[in-house]
């Protein structure tokens, strides 16, 4: 298979951004096996329509992301992407995967979801009770999509952190991490407010009450809820993206 197959020139906005996401790509469809070198900087940069500084810049990237390693006198030497665990990687394999393996990381997600509502139900200080208040006015005061969606995420941070445990707070975030790019394809599942207002009001009256078991299972109802919303967002956009009318190929 011809390598180069593989690799477009990217668009101009963002453009080391652009690199690095059509090299991942191409390592995750196993044009660069784990191992192998990638071709010298000259001829990468010609087969994406690149210049070499812009070329370094998404090779920097790729290498921060753990995709690649700079090997003195051995060129950029391709990684192997599953045993790798960085945000961005992942990020790479639901770009690459696509709602399939969006559902894996929301599974994950609402597997934690019982430990987050019963621990914040035993744990919680009254100063962790009014910052979970206070999180929730900012859901219940927000005007758009995009703000109620960073407003949701800022709750459940406060939610986590009234459960005093560390690693817990660590393996969600890493999880949370890992939608990476995909905000503005997800955004959309926030736009009515009454379900997102009303899940998160449910734990909130839980946690306050010490209703652990409640909590427990208010916090894993409105996870896959959430998820059931931006997987169909993301399905949607992806087929948005997909159609002859949003690609410009449609009848004039």
């Amino acid at each position: 298979m011809n390598q180069s197959s593989f690799l477009q020139p990217p668009d101009r906005q963002r453009v080391d951004e652009q690199i690095a996401a059509q090299i991942a790509d191409a390592i995750l469809d196993g044009a660069f096996p784990p191992g192998s070198t990638l071709p010298p900087e000259r001829d990468l940069a010609e087969q994406l329509g690149v210049n070499r500084t812009s070329l370094r810049q998404g090779l920097a990237r790729l290498q921060q992301m753990g995709l690649v390693e700079a090997r003195q006198g051995s060129g950029t030497v391709v990684r192997d992407p599953e045993g790798l665990t960085h945000p961005a990687v992942v990020e790479a394999l639901v770009r690459k995967l696509g709602p399939e393996f969006l559902v894996e990381l929301f599974e994950i997600r609402a597997a934690l979801g019982p430990l987050i509502g019963r621990l914040a139900a035993e744990r919680s200080t009254p100063e962790d009770a009014e910052a979970l208040r206070v999180a929730l006015g900012v859901v219940a005061e927000s005007d758009t999509a995009a703000v109620r969606q960073a407003a949701d995420l800022a709750y459940f941070r406060m939610l986590i952190h009234s459960t005093r445990n560390r690693a817990l707070g660590l393996l969600y975030r890493w999880v949370e991490q890992a939608f990476g790019g995909r905000e503005h394809e997800l955004t959309a599942a926030y736009a009515d407010a009454e379900p997102v207002l009303a899940g998160l009001k449910a734990i909130t009256d839980a946690v306050l009450a010490r209703k652990a078991a409640e909590a427990a299972q208010q916090v894993e109802a409105y996870l896959n809820a959430s998820a059931l919303r931006m997987v169909r967002c993301y399905t949607d956009a992806g087929a948005a993206e997909a159609s002859p009318a949003s690609s410009g190929l449609a009848d004039s």
